[in-house]
């Protein structure tokens, strides 16, 4: 494993602000149709720091900003994005939040890396379907100072970013220690650790491996998001509990944890309070 001068604007950021906000698809809701540059706009606006961006590609090379299996919710449809042409997809209309359909579009990646272009940092997720081809697509961006490339802790999917992602900056998904000791075998450049815990027993949480993370210059990353009232990614710290039973004692005791990355769905909030804590 390698920490390179690469990873300094995650850095710089977080020494500026004391904690980073990622927004989870952009922010949405009403007839912003997440994952679109409209959402993604409306997070930055709401001060987030990172726009987290879903890439599926079709079955001609062209990559989306989607993710794959929300089909029914944002188009209506049964039916797999990964398994349709670029020009299926552009003929189709996404649905709001309503259900009203609205004259928003899936945006071809490409268009919305440019739109963002040195604007804020970019985390790039659900990609791992398709690795030799989204990291060879994101190497011709040059766009490495801007965007955090992230998957699941897999062998096959390290070795490529060993091999081909040089300059990326990787974001291993960890749900086990055994996770960490695979990717510290790897010469790859980690700028940030996604740890999943469901439990606050999690030797993730615990200062030495936080510890760890910080002297090597990783930043922790946590998913403070609530996908639904049973998937626990965060301990129960999450964003459903913060609203209901305040800010300090969820988004709070994850930043003493010494989380340095937060991933919500509702940033605005996230902000004020990080604003007021530092």
């Amino acid at each position: 494993m390698c920490i390179r001068d690469r990873n300094d604007p995650i850095r710089k950021l977080i020494e500026k602000n004391g904690v980073l906000i990622a927004a989870h698809r952009g922010t949405c809701g009403g007839n912003v149709v997440q994952n679109t540059s409209l959402s993604y706009k409306n997070a930055l606006l709401h001060g987030a720091d990172m726009i987290e961006v879903d890439a599926a590609m079709t079955t001609d090379g062209v990559f989306y900003a989607f993710h794959n299996g929300e089909e029914k919710i944002e188009y209506g449809i049964q039916k797999d994005i990964r398994t349709m042409s670029s020009q299926e997809v552009d003929s189709l209309y996404a649905l709001n939040s309503l259900g009203q359909r609205t004259k928003q579009k899936a945006e071809r990646l490409e268009e919305v890396l440019e739109r963002f272009r040195g604007q804020c940092l970019i985390n790039i997720d659900r990609s791992w379907f398709y690795w030799k081809e989204i990291i060879a697509f994101l190497n011709s961006k040059g766009m490495q100072d801007q965007i955090l490339l992230k998957s699941g802790v897999e062998e096959s999917l390290l070795e490529e970013v060993e091999s081909m992602g040089d300059g990326i900056m990787y974001m291993p998904i960890m749900k086990k220690m055994e996770d960490w000791q695979l990717v510290k075998s790897y010469n790859i450049n980690v700028a940030a650790a996604e740890l999943i815990f469901t439990d606050l027993s999690s030797p993730f949480i615990q200062p030495g491996f936080m510890k760890e993370l910080h002297e090597l210059k990783i930043a922790p990353w946590v998913n403070a998001i609530t996908l639904d009232d049973d998937i626990i990614l965060s301990g129960g710290l999450d964003d459903n509990h913060a609203i209901r039973d305040g800010f300090e004692e969820n988004w709070g005791r994850l930043m003493d944890m010494g989380f340095e990355i937060l991933q919500t769905d509702w940033p605005a909030l996230l902000k004020g309070f990080v604003t007021k804590r530092f």
